[in-house]
């Protein structure tokens, strides 16, 4: 990519920001009027990325998805949107915003400083060597790629012929990766994007908090979540989707929490204690109505809903925790109002969520296709599965799993002090639930407790063999909705607002962050060598001192413009700093001799015999769950190579492996493939693919490697399907 693309690349991006950030910005001061500080600018990035989604799904639903198209349509939309919003503030009172102390401030910002520099770290070794995590390789990257090949977003690929059917989950992610592919022309800005998901989830934490001066102490208490290795190694520098999932769900919270707390301080309610919000003092008087109610602002429920339909409309996980806090909502609003709301957070949810699962119900008949019970149709799959599908609460009474591999993979993720760690993200949750301050915050404890125990039941968080949960540490994630709310509700719970318990509190979650950090630097893995040192300071820099600067200086009274130059400053920077290391990121991602040690050797050779030939504009054909598993490094640089999984297409979008000698022939056939990538998986059970002989006993394709029973065919016509007597019997597929 020469320097002029990557320039009007980055100047279209800023100007697609730019557009819609105008639109965002005078919407919801319209709408809330009366915010301030992190509490609007967190309501200005739902609205902000929740516009962005629905404009490229618009676009890109009709077959549009092309740069000009899409900058048009944003170009319009922004401020179009801004000037129907019009430049005078809604009315209502202003947001609450109890004083910060200084010290509790400079905590929050080093807790800041310290999990954004880890999460650097696995960032650069992503822009270094490339996206290789599965989930990225195999899904998330595809999908976006796919988008920006076939300038549509609405069509299903399939990717896979595993029963978990993951061409059907929602897609909200691979849709803002693919933005960036779209203007960029690769994927770069695609190993930076979690790293920025992981700063806005400390945006909500400060935001959650703000109301009742606890800002500091929710990051600080939601940094032993993000700085967890749950996520810390699994998200930073890949595609994966989780943390983006996790600012969404958090950020529905918190605002909510911001507008109850707005409504309160407009009746002079702000600071009561929850006897005294609750008519009377004691327990009994408590729990006799609890959880209580509230009259939610319109404006609030929309945006509210946005988050939330964001969160859904990105991966399958916060389907659980998202129906609770919508169950929760309706549940909390006053006398009344319930239908008014019920129906305008459904249809804010859906406006962000809901494309994905209107999507599957065209294609297969049913929204949500692996629930395909009773009049719900869905497409059959064999029982074909990567680990198989256990869960914890599997293994809930099984006191060798639990000592044996849960209680290890806990200290892993968590750190040597994880019972204490998990105790004090647990008694946020039971604190909100029982003695919460306000009705909103009983309630959001309730849903945190109930997306802990779904989390128990959510398939593959124990995946692995019988008694062995290898999977276990991986998807930990799957709690971080659960952990990431019970954080934030403990840094508000009254006792530990202020005085001495509140001091306690933070500096006990400084401490807990330290110590749960500090394992990280006697690691000898690439990851942490200090070659990323220097690299890791200016992510960090740009990403957490800079925004927290300019923030302290408005709030010191700096005048607009010095502050719109420091930001176009930073930006400049990190634009001029990012072409170098654009170029160093494509010429080295995906080389066969910087893979990670875990690559699978026949993978491996492909990959070697992949750089070596460079083929571009080619098609290629995978089978097999290895190539499947890592079929985006076969993309090429530019990302001009289209790939596909091939397999037999079925009713509902069933996608199963393909039985007969004849029927691969003619799917090759009619995919026009350039190349061929065969590999083994779980039918194989360690035998040669039989597709490989399908393949190679026609004399129109050429082998041009055979490794690990891996094989890559050059393919210089059509195959022969009447030519299929002496391949294998279709038995032999079962295996």
């Amino acid at each position: 990519m020469s320097f002029g693309d990557y320039l009007i690349g980055s100047i279209e991006l800023l100007a697609v920001a730019a557009a819609i950030g105008f639109g965002a910005v005078r919407l919801r001061a319209r709408l809330l009027g009366g915010w301030s500080g992190a509490s609007a600018r967190l309501a200005e990035v739902v609205l902000g990325i929740s516009l962005l989604v629905v404009i490229l799904e618009l676009v890109g639903v009709v077959g549009l998805y092309r740069p000009g198209w899409v900058l048009a349509a944003c170009l319009i939309a922004g401020p179009v949107v801004g000037v129907v919003a019009g430049g005078r503030p809604g009315q209502g009172p202003a947001l609450p915003a109890l004083p910060v102390k200084p010290v509790a401030m400079a905590l929050a910002t080093a807790a800041a400083l310290l999990v954004t520099f880890h999460w650097t770290m696995p960032t650069q070794v992503g822009l270094d060597i490339g996206m290789y995590l599965p989930n990225t390789t195999w899904q998330n990257a595809p999908f976006a790629a796919r988008f920006v090949q076939d300038a549509q977003v609405g069509a299903i690929h399939q990717l896979e012929v595993l029963r978990l059917m993951d061409w059907f989950y929602p897609q909200n992610s691979e849709l803002l990766h693919s933005a960036g592919i779209l203007f960029l022309g690769n994927d770069f800005l695609s190993p930076l994007i979690n790293i920025g998901w992981m700063a806005l989830c400390l945006l909500v934490a400060w935001s959650f908090g703000r109301p009742y001066g606890a800002g500091p102490t929710a990051v600080l208490a939601l940094g032993l979540v993000v700085g967890a290795d749950m996520l810390l190694l699994f998200q930073p520098g890949d595609a994966k989707n989780d943390t983006m999932g996790l600012f969404f769900f958090l950020a529905a919270a918190a605002i909510l929490v911001n507008a109850e707390a707005q409504r309160r301080s407009g009746r002079g309610q702000a600071g009561q204690e929850p006897d005294e919000d609750d008519g009377g003092r004691g327990p009994l008087r408590l729990l006799s109505r609890w959880p209580g109610t509230v009259e939610f602002p319109t404006a609030a429920l929309v945006i509210a809903g946005l988050a939330a339909g964001m969160a859904l409309g990105t991966k399958l996980n916060f389907l659980a925790p998202v129906l609770a806090l919508s169950v929760g909502v309706i549940a909390v609003s006053a006398a009344g109002t319930r239908l008014r709301t019920t129906g305008i957070w459904v249809v804010s949810a859906l406006a962000t969520g809901g494309f994905w699962f209107v999507r599957n119900l065209i294609e297969a008949g049913n929204p949500v296709p692996w629930f395909n019970k009773g009049p719900l149709p869905g497409p059959d799959q064999l029982d074909i599965d990567i680990r198989e599908p256990h869960n914890v609460a599997d293994y809930i009474t099984n006191s060798h799993v639990i000592t044996g591999s849960l209680f290890p993979g806990l200290h892993d993720s968590f750190g040597l002090l994880w019972p204490l760690v998990l105790a004090v993200l647990a008694a946020g949750i039971v604190l909100a639930l029982l003695r919460g301050a306000t009705p909103v915050m009983r309630m959001l404890g309730a849903v945190a407790a109930f997306s802990a125990v779904a989390y128990l039941f959510t398939p593959l968080t124990a995946a692995g063999p019988l008694d062995h949960p290898t999977a276990f540490t991986t998807n930990l994630r799957y709690a971080s909705p659960a952990l990431g709310l019970g954080a934030m509700l403990l840094a508000v719970y009254p006792r530990f607002r202020e005085g001495r318990a509140g001091d306690y509190l933070r500096w006990g979650l400084a401490a807990l962050l330290v110590v749960q950090a500090v394992p990280i630097w006697d690691i000898g893995d690439d990851v942490w060598r200090f070659k990323y040192a220097l690299g890791g300071i200016a992510l960090t820099v740009l990403i957490v001192l800079v925004p927290v600067g300019l923030t302290l200086l408005g709030q010191r009274g700096a005048k607009p413009a010095t502050l719109a130059l420091g930001a176009a400053l930073a930006i400049g920077i990190a634009i001029g700093i990012g072409w170098p290391r654009s170029d160093d990121y494509i010429d080295g991602r995906y080389q066969a001799d910087t893979a990670p040690s875990d690559f699978p050797t026949g993978v491996r050779s492909a990959l070697a015999w992949f750089n070596e030939a460079d083929p571009t504009d080619s098609s290629f054909a995978v089978v097999g769950g290895r190539a499947g598993f890592k079929q985006y490094v076969f993309y090429g640089n530019d990302l001009s190579n289209r790939v596909q999984y091939v397999a037999h297409h079925g009713k509902h979008g069933a996608y199963t492996p393909i039985t007969s000698c004849r029927e691969w022939r003619q799917a090759i056939n009619d995919g026009g493939y350039d190349y061929v990538v065969i590999t083994p998986d779980q039918r194989t059970q360690g035998r040669s693919p039989v597709e490989a002989v399908w393949t190679g006993t026609d004399p129109a394709a050429t082998k041009l490697l055979e490794d690990d029973l891996t094989f890559v065919f050059k393919l210089d016509g059509d195959l022969d399907p009447s030519a299929c007597g002496a391949g294998a019997r279709p038995e032999a597929v079962a295996g």
